[in-house]
């Protein structure tokens, strides 16, 4: 059997993807809710995550079926294709805030002084060229990209941490767990990233401790994310709500700025590129999802709709960015948790079942 991905692409997926689209509005959307105490908010997040991780990878370990096979010899093809077409919404909806947060960032930070929409459009042509091919260009990404998103995160690390009071997140827990439960709900629009390896199942070999290495690299993900967000608070503590983009004001005050000029844009700029192709990931998922619903051979179709229909709410919407926020985080929060984390949980049992059944079989 010829598989799409290797073990090393998986794991690296999650160091090039997994923390880019949480560093751009969610520090101060979290800052807002849970104040000093959002980094807990991230850290509920990430122990949800990983324990997802951690039952997906236990159902990898149990079968090889592919996630579109195992769900059609469970519910037959009629409820499959319900499934399907559900987690085509979630990935459509799912892609919604983070074009929106770019599209604000390129035309507001980058381009202040004659933002337009004009110079964002250009970025559709990544998520399209990306969807119409195999899933092995996901490997291959995550292969070259891992090294420049990490570098990216070091470098404004490096620029900020001088200028970061860490007192100011003391004494933890002094919000109580209401905000902080409310940071968390508000959060999952933008985690729920173990979704991603459920649709990997059956797409690489499994080997022996393979589990380990796939977690202990989300794990490294998640942890560049809580660092991200403890140095961000405790550089604005009780302004951090109004710096909307986390990524370029984190950094901006930092003395070697001040001598050689905005040299914080290096890593600004890595941490952009590999974020182009973090934001397509749901709209690859969508095409995908769409050519296995319809049976649709040729691979440009399902693209031209998926990334046409972005484009026409990024164009038709553009002055509602902070109700499509509201929204996001707020309204479909729990509909993003639900096929984020409780059905691939509940999906685990399946494969369990799978297991059996074919072992019976044979």
């Amino acid at each position: 059997m010829q598989y799409q991905l290797k073990t090393r692409q998986v794991c690296l997926f999650f160091v090039a993807f997994v923390p880019l689209l949480k560093l751009f509005g969610l520090p101060s959307i979290l800052a807002q809710t849970s104040n000093e105490d959002l980094w807990l908010s991230v850290l509920f997040n990430t122990i949800i995550d990983a324990f997802t991780i951690a039952c997906i990878l236990s159902a990898i370990k149990k079968t090889n079926c592919s996630f579109f096979k195992l769900i059609e010899n469970n519910f037959g093809k009629t409820v499959s294709k319900i499934i399907l077409i559900v987690y085509f919404i979630y990935f459509m909806l799912k892609a919604i805030l983070p074009v929106f947060e770019q599209r604000d960032y390129i035309k507001l930070t980058l381009y202040t002084l004659k933002p337009n929409l004009l110079y964002f459009l250009p970025f559709f042509i990544v998520p399209f060229y990306i969807s119409t091919k195999k899933l092995r260009v996901l490997g291959r990404l995550s292969d070259v990209l891992w090294l420049i998103t990490l570098n990216g995160i070091i470098t404004l690390f490096a620029l900020s941490i001088a200028n970061a009071d860490f007192g100011a997140i003391l004494p933890v827990g002094a919000r109580g767990i209401h905000a902080v439960s409310l940071g968390t709900l508000k959060a999952f629009s933008l985690f729920g990233d173990c979704i991603y390896l459920m649709f990997f199942m059956g797409e690489f070999e499994y080997k022996k401790k393979d589990e380990i290495k796939i977690l202990l690299f989300y794990l490294l993900g998640a942890l560049l994310v809580i660092i991200f967000f403890i140095i961000f608070y405790c550089v604005f503590t009780s302004i951090a709500f109004r710096q909307r983009f986390a990524l370029t004001e984190i950094s901006k005050y930092t003395t070697v700025i001040n001598n050689l000029g905005r040299f914080d844009y290096i890593g600004i700029i890595m941490i952009l590129f590999s974020n182009i192709f973090a934001i397509s990931l749901p709209i690859y998922f969508a095409s995908r999802l769409l050519n296995k619903i319809f049976n649709i051979q040729k691979e440009w179709i399902a693209p031209i709709f998926t990334v046409g229909t972005q484009i026409a709410i990024a164009v038709l919407c553009e002055r509602f960015s902070f109700s499509v926020q509201f929204l996001t985080t707020n309204v479909f929060s729990l509909f993003f948790f639900a096929l984020s984390n409780l059905f691939p949980i509940l999906f685990c049992k399946l494969c369990k079942k799978e297991t059996n059944n074919n072992y019976e079989k044979s």
